[in-house]
C-alpha cells in the first residue's frame, strides 16, 4: 500500500496559507520515517521562511482496513478532535500542553501535528531512572511525573460528563481474563487465586462511594511514552483513543506503567516510588490529597488498578500462546515469568478480605 506522503505533502503545500497563515512555508522536506505495527510515521521539515517541523501520522491497517474502513476513520477523526479541543483549552497552561494537530486527511488516514519539544518521558526514565540515578536527575524526572499527573488534572477539569461510571461491568471484564490465565499453565494464577480475587470484586464494587463514579473524558493510553518532557514542560501526545470514562482509568493506568519499571532489575524501588509520588501529587494538588488515593476507602482506584494489571498479565500471556510455534527466547521466558510471579504477588496482596 502506498503510504501516501507524496500526495500528504501535496495536500500541505495547497493548503499552507490556511495552516500557517502567519508564515506559510515554501516546501516539505522527509528528515525522517519511521515504521511502526500500524503506522507510518514521517517528520517533515518546513522550509522557508522558518525551519519548523512537522509530524504526519499515517495508518497502515492493511486487511483490516478494507472489512471495517470506519473504525478506522473514527479513531482519526477522533484523535484529531480531541487533540484540537485540549490543546485549545489549555494552551494558556505554562508547564502543561497537549499535542498541537494542524490537519487530517482522512483518503490518506493521516493526521498531520506540530512537533512537540522534548524526548518522551519513559525514555527519559529508562536512561535517567536507572539504578542509582544523581540527585538532581531524579529530581528532574519527579518533576515531569508531577505535570504528567497535573495534566491528567486539567483534562479531566475541561472534558466532565453529567452522568456516572457504572464500575459493575467490571466483574465480568476481569474474570474473563482470569479465566484465561487460569487454563494457561504457563502462569502461576490458580483456580483458587481467581477465586481471592473474584470474591474481593463482588465485596469491593457494590462499596464503591458514589463519590468516585465521576466520568471524563479519558485518554485510553495515559503512559510514560504519551508523555513529551522538556525541561519547564510535558506535551501530552496520541488520542487515539480518547473517550468517556472513570476519572481513574488514565490515573491508575499511568501509576501502573510506572510500577512496570520494576518488573526489570536495573530501577529500584525507591526511584520509582518517588516518581509515582510525585505524579500523584501533581494530580491531586498536595501530598494528603495523594496519600488518600491509596488509602483503603478509595476502592476505585484499587480495582482500576487490578484492571490493568489482569489486563497486561492476560496480554503477556496471550503472546506466548500466539508464539506456540517458534517460542520466544530463553531470557524472554524467563522474564515473562518473573513479571507473571509479581503480578500474582500483587494482586494476592490487594485482594485481602
Amino acid at each position: 500500500m502506498n503510504s501516501g506522503i507524496t500526495q500528504i505533502i501535496a495536500q500541505l503545500r495547497s493548503q499552507a496559507s490556511e495552516i500557517w497563515p502567519e508564515a506559510p512555508p515554501q516546501d516539505f522536506e522527509i528528515v525522517r520515517h519511521v515504521v511502526r505495527p500500524y503506522s507510518n510515521i514521517y517528520r517533515l521539515q518546513l522550509m522557508a521562511p522558518a525551519a519548523r517541523f512537522v509530524y504526519a501520522k499515517i495508518l497502515t491497517p492493511g486487511a483490516k482496513f478494507e472489512k471495517n474502513p470506519e473504525k478506522y476513520l473514527t479513531r482519526l477523526a477522533t484523535e484529531f478532535n480531541a487533540a484540537r479541543r485540549l490543546q485549545a483549552a489549555l494552551q494558556e497552561e505554562p508547564e502543561i500542553a497537549v499535542i498541537k494537530p494542524l490537519a487530517y486527511f482522512p483518503e490518506w488516514l493521516a493526521i498531520i501535528t506540530e512537533e512537540a519539544a522534548g524526548a518522551t518521558l519513559a525514555d527519559l526514565i529508562n536512561r535517567e531512572g536507572r539504578l542509582w540515578p544523581a540527585a538532581e536527575k531524579l529530581e528532574q524526572l519527579a518533576r515531569h511525573c508531577y505535570r504528567a499527573g497535573h495534566a491528567l488534572a486539567a483534562i479531566q477539569k475541561v472534558t466532565p460528563e453529567t452522568s456516572h461510571f457504572e464500575p459493575a461491568h467490571l466483574l465480568k471484564y476481569i474474570d474473563e481474563r482470569l479465566q484465561r490465565l487460569v487454563k494457561n499453565h504457563a502462569t502461576p494464577l490458580s483456580a483458587m487465586d481467581r477465586q481471592q480475587i473474584i470474591k474481593f470484586l463482588e465485596h469491593a464494587i457494590p462499596a464503591v462511594p458514589a463519590a468516585q463514579l465521576g466520568l471524563c473524558g479519558t485518554h485510553g493510553d495515559y503512559a510514560p511514552f504519551n508523555v513529551l518532557a522538556a525541561a519547564e514542560k510535558i506535551t501530552v501526545a496520541d488520542f487515539t483513543m480518547f473517550k468517556a470514562g472513570s476519572v481513574y482509568n488514565d490515573l491508575t493506568y499511568f501509576y501502573h506503567r510506572l510500577e512496570g519499571y520494576l518488573h526489570k532489575p536495573i530501577f529500584r524501588a525507591p526511584t520509582i516510588r518517588r516518581l509515582q509520588q510525585a505524579f500523584l501529587i501533581g494530580y491531586a494538588g498536595s501530598p494528603e490529597k495523594s496519600k488518600a488515593l491509596l488509602g483503603t476507602e478509595d476502592l476505585l482506584f484499587k480495582i482500576l488498578w487490578i484492571k490493568h494489571i489482569v489486563n497486561n498479565y492476560s496480554a503477556i500471556m496471550r503472546q506466548r500462546v500466539v508464539a506456540k510455534d517458534a517460542k520466544p527466547s530463553w531470557p524472554v521466558q524467563i522474564f515473562n515469568r518473573h513479571v507473571f510471579q509479581r503480578y500474582n504477588r500483587c494482586l494476592m496482596q490487594f485482594c485481602r478480605i
